[in-house]
């Protein structure tokens, strides 16, 4: 055991294991606890990776040479592009993924890169709270560092609810971390409550999938990481099965003994992620719900019910799962249940992660309020490295949300912080044109190679991609078709691709995916340049008054959850209105296309 490590990683999730892999890139000592080794790297909830605007994080990870991306592609059995029906800027890479082998995956990149790792369980911080000397340990006593990483997920005094069953955990067969957290309120520091929640695994061989709706993988080429990484051969087909009006009424029989409705969990819960229990009473003309049956692994023994997350009791989730197409006969291997658990609030963070009180501990994941594994690991690589550049007193690493989802996302925490469970969409990005999966690589090369956060080999990989992607970019501005250059040309609507290789020969050979990147870099340049120069003027949004609204609930151009947030809170500008939990960038816009309408309707009437 060393006498001081440079980085201390609380917590082997999502975040940690970005965490701990950053600060050992960057050169420092670094040690890993976790409360349970085997348990490091699981997918405590649904076995998938990526999504809607979370596939793009994934590969930023990557760009910055995370490992969820490289573990993702080697451990998939199932792939979607989402939200194909609109742009390539919103499409959303999604896998399923062995649940197990990426566990394992992850696992080995943590063992095999120096790092040490302790199974204990962390009681508290050691030393005064402006600097910390390091961890205080159930089993192993003081662990001096120079720098912390909090990494806990859902474990600061997490509580379990399953109907009348209450006890503790950050999920199902772990402890809680309630000596932990005693000690950060001790400390001062500000934490809330948050609630989330997982349905129902199922026993595959008891379930008739002939009844149910396939499914089918995605033919596709599609990596997460950007390095020559095959992905996995093994593959698995999903189902989808949908709920009724009985497993509607089935739900409603139970309410009262639901600890959600009943009043016994006080933590809010992910609105766009709600438990069955919550559909129930706040959809009650939406009978016919949606449930995706996952594979839990390849060939694996049971299945997850994604979409039927619940804390009723035990004999309601039987009636309810039994009542779903294909379930007749289904047997539960594991309940469903809730889980309760702190955070920090907004207020303790800064835009490198670091808790404001100290000068050396830093936060990621849900203890920061976000959901998903996505978001934690990215908030977790971002946390590990300015661990890692603290403890060797060089300047951390900020990424802008004009050009990373990651930027974006910690900028909403940290800035106005989140009334709900944190989850990355598009719309939260003013940017979003630009900041799409396939162009990950080069928008965060020159940040992952000034902060030294890459490998040797990451970076010789990604010098190669821009280099690539100079030489395309060098051919649209050189050749020209009747007289347009070809990067004004390939603007035009329904230029592909192969229309761009049948005009300059000289691109057929080139890499097809980094071509297809510069092309749609170059179709929506004019809304990028017209974002970033709105986002420079939006520094003048404390000059734009927000009070000659006097209702915002008739304002068609924003969504209605800002219309309701907004009419609660009356901002008086339109800064305190961006500083807003559930504001997003879009609904910004909308008020000010708003603003400008009504603007003009006082000018024609002040004329007539």
């Amino acid at each position: 055991m060393k006498d001081e490590w440079d980085v201390i990683v609380v917590g082997g999730g999502h975040a940690g294991i970005e965490a701990a892999l950053a600060a050992i890139r960057l050169g420092c000592s670094v040690v890993l606890i976790s409360a349970k080794i085997h348990r490091i790297g699981e997918m405590s909830c649904n076995p998938a990776i990526g999504g809607i605007a979370k596939g793009t994080i994934v590969r930023e990870i990557d760009a910055l040479d995370g490992s969820m991306a490289r573990s993702a592609d080697a451990t998939t059995l199932h792939f979607r592009m989402l939200n194909r029906r609109k742009g390539p800027a919103v499409w959303g890479p999604r896998v399923q993924s062995d649940a197990a082998e990426y566990a394992r995956a992850q696992q080995v990149y943590i063992g095999s890169n120096g790092i040490e790792i302790i199974e204990d369980e962390v009681t508290g911080l050691d030393g005064a709270t402006e600097k910390v000397t390091g961890v205080r340990c159930r089993n192993n006593g003081s662990i001096k560092g120079k720098t912390v990483v909090l990494a806990a997920g859902t474990f600061l005094r997490g509580r379990l609810f399953r109907g009348d069953e209450l006890w503790k955990g950050g999920r199902i067969g772990d402890i809680s971390a309630d000596s932990l957290e005693k000690n950060l309120v001790e400390r001062m520091f500000h934490v809330e409550r948050f609630k989330t929640g997982t349905p129902a695994r199922i026993v595959r061989s008891t379930v008739n999938v002939d009844e149910l709706e396939v499914q089918q993988s995605e033919e596709t080429y599609f990596t997460f990481s950007f390095g020559e990484y095959q992905p996995n051969d093994k593959q698995e087909v999903c189902y989808i099965t949908y709920t009724d009006e009985n497993t509607m009424n089935i739900a409603k029989d139970y309410l009262h003994l639901s600890p959600l409705m009943a009043g016994r969990i006080e933590g809010t819960g992910p609105r766009y992620c709600p438990s069955y229990e919550d559909k129930v009473v706040k959809f009650p003309d939406r009978q016919r719900q949606k449930i995706y049956v996952e594979p839990m692994g390849y060939g694996s023994r049971n299945f997850y019910l994604n979409g039927l997350s619940t804390s009723l009791p035990r004999e309601a989730q039987r009636k309810m799962v039994r009542s779903l197409p294909g379930f007749g006969r289904a047997e539960i291997s594991d309940y469903g249940y809730a889980v309760e658990y702190s955070y920090f609030h907004f207020s303790e963070i800064d835009d490198t992660l670091r808790l404001r009180k100290t000068e050396n501990v830093f936060v990621a994941g849900q203890i920061c309020g976000t959901s998903g594994y996505e978001e934690a690991a990215g908030m977790g690589l971002i946390a590990g490295a300015n661990a890692g550049r603290i403890a060797k007193s060089l300047e951390p690493l900020k990424l802008s949300r004009m050009n990373s989802y990651i930027g974006v996302m910690i900028d909403d925490i940290v800035s106005k912080g989140a009334d709900e469970p944190y989850r990355m969409f598009s719309s939260r990005a003013e940017n979003r044109l630009h900041l799409r999966q396939d162009n990950a690589d080069r928008r965060l090369f020159n940040s992952g190679d000034r902060f030294g956060i890459l490998s040797e080999e990451k970076r010789e990989l990604l010098t190669g991609n821009l280099k690539e992607a100079e030489i395309v970019w060098n051919v649209l501005e050189s050749e020209t078709v009747d007289g347009i250059r070809l990067s004004k040309w390939c603007r035009r609507p329904g230029i592909t691709v192969e229309d761009i290789t049948y005009q300059a020969h000289t691109l057929v050979d080139r890499d097809e995916k980094v071509l297809l990147s510069v092309l749609l870099d170059e179709k929506y340049s004019g809304y990028i340049e017209r974002n970033l120069r709105r986002h420079e003027s939006s520094k003048n949004m404390e000059k734009i008054s927000l009070r000659g609204i006097s209702s915002y609930m008739e304002i068609d151009e924003i969504c209605w959850e800002a219309r309701e947030v907004l009419e609660r809170e009356k901002p008086e500008t339109l800064a305190r209105a961006e500083r807003i939990p559930g504001i997003r960038p879009t609904d910004l816009h909308g008020l000010l296309i708003h603003l400008g309408r009504q603007r003009s309707t006082w000018n024609n009437s002040k004329e007539e």
